[in-house]
């Protein structure tokens, strides 16, 4: 924020600008009458998320899926029966198996209605694991899809947190630039109606403010992109007003550990890394059924049939065709091989490799999230470094005011002086300001990093 001289009674600036420097910034449509709104805190907004939010929606459908594919599986092994049948219309037979009044060629008109059903299947005994196998890959799957809510949750908590930051950062930045405006107005009213007032130093006074005119743009942009993203993540649809308590940002309410915690946080929490181990069993119980389809499945064989026909001649002679009348069970040892040895071994190196490529998925993942963890550990670092000076450089501006304004007031100095001190104190006050919220998104990114939102509070 820049400025020029500021002269003749600029003193009227200086005393309520800085005492409500730290204070909470008004809401941006203070002035008009406001329809029925919603204030959202925070945690508020991120319970909303969790459960309006269309991408957490989506991940928790794919884990329902994953539960049915499992229970498909589960289910598949004790499911090889059959059942076939029929009705129809059968003429009449007469006879046995040494004579038979009834031709080859059967014109007479006269029968019944005949009914058919048969029931095969299979119980299976031994599968040399393909039952276990399957299961297990489901279950990882399963795994898979659960950790996917929790890392689809924490980076729309991540983007929620940058939003709700960037939007209390854009109100702190309007209650600002209103104070100066204000307060520079006056000045500039009292210095037009002074005859003794310097055509140059009024001229900058003006060209300051155009400078703080044009800064509301800014503002202005900063708060429609936070709220909309609010807005799109908390499901609240305009027009209903949508705002956040009159409260200045501040940093996070706990202190910044040691790196070594949030690494040995992340290898605990990070969803990532639970999706690449679940990916792991999933291969490796891929592995273990591509070798048992090398081997055959033995199971119980079950047979059922019956037939009734009432126009055909049941048959006594066990040698004999039953005709359209029998009844028949059996159960016995029975196994089924697929002989594809070949193609076997094929699909068994490909789920080696499958399995493989996710072990090293697992690797680079590991990798990837320290680099994560320390970046975000330095923007930290970087953010309460600036915090801390922009902080102490704000304290010591409004010292250097208080010291010029009072001198202005015993009439040692003149209003010009308090222009440099003024915007020196303005200046930091907004690095502060921006120092506190990069801060915050760093927190949040380090959260985010680590997969554990526990660490710290907003």
């Amino acid at each position: 924020m820049r400025g020029g001289p500021l002269l003749l009674s600029l003193t009227m600036l200086v005393g309520p600008l800085l005492a409500h420097a730290d204070a909470p910034a008004p809401t941006v449509a203070e002035s008009k009458p406001a329809p029925a709104k919603v204030v959202l805190t925070l945690a508020a907004a991120v319970k909303l998320a969790d459960d309006r939010a269309p991408q957490i929606k989506m991940a928790k459908d794919r884990v329902v899926a994953a539960h049915a594919q499992l229970d498909e599986i589960k289910w598949i092994p004790w499911s090889q029966f059959s059942i076939s049948g029929g009705v129809a219309y059968v003429p009449e037979v007469k006879g046995n198996a040494i004579y038979s009044p009834t031709g080859i060629v059967n014109l007479n008109t006269s029968g019944n209605v005949a009914a058919r059903v048969t029931i095969d299947g299979v119980v299976p005994l031994w599968t040399f694991g393909k039952i276990s196998a399957s299961q297990e890959a489901a279950k990882a799957q399963v795994d898979v899809a659960l950790a996917d809510v929790q890392r689809t949750k924490n980076l729309l908590h991540h983007d929620l947190r940058r939003a709700f930051f960037g939007l209390q950062l854009a109100h702190d930045a309007r209650y600002l630039l209103d104070l100066a405006k204000g307060k520079l107005v006056d000045a500039i009213k009292h210095a037009e109606e002074n005859p003794d007032t310097d055509d140059g130093d009024l001229l900058r006074m003006k060209t300051y403010l155009m400078e703080i005119e044009g800064r509301y743009g800014e503002v202005e942009k900063g708060e429609r992109q936070a709220t909309a993203a609010l807005r799109f993540f908390t499901g609240i649809e305009a027009p209903k007003a949508l705002e956040i308590p009159e409260e200045p940002i501040t940093g996070p309410k706990k202190p910044l550990s040691d790196v070594l915690v949030y690494l040995n946080s992340a290898r605990l929490h990070r969803p990532e890394l639970k999706q690449a181990g679940a990916g792991i069993k999933a291969r490796t119980a891929l592995v273990d059924y591509a070798k048992a389809r090398l081997f055959p499945d033995i199971g119980l064989g079950l047979s059922f049939g019956y037939s009734v026909a009432p126009s055909v001649t049941i048959q006594t002679n066990a040698f004999t065709s039953p005709g359209g009348n029998y009844l028949y069970y059996s159960a016995g040892l029975v196994f089924r091989w697929n002989l594809d040895l070949l193609p076997g071994v094929a699909r068994l190196d490909y789920a080696k490799a499958q399995l493989a490529e996710v072990q090293d998925l697992q690797t680079y993942a590991l990798g990837g999230v320290g680099v994560e963890v320390e970046t975000a550990y330095g923007q930290c670092k970087d953010a309460m470094a600036r915090d801390k000076a922009y902080g102490e450089a704000e304290k010591l501006a409004k010292k250097w005011v208080s010291g010029v304004s009072a001198a202005i007031s015993v009439g040692t100095k003149e209003d010009k002086d308090l222009v440099e001190p003024l915007r020196a104190f303005l200046t930091n006050r907004y690095n502060h300001l921006v120092a506190i919220m990069d801060l915050d998104v760093a927190t949040s990114s380090l959260m985010l990093a680590t997969g554990d939102e526990s660490f710290t509070e907003f």
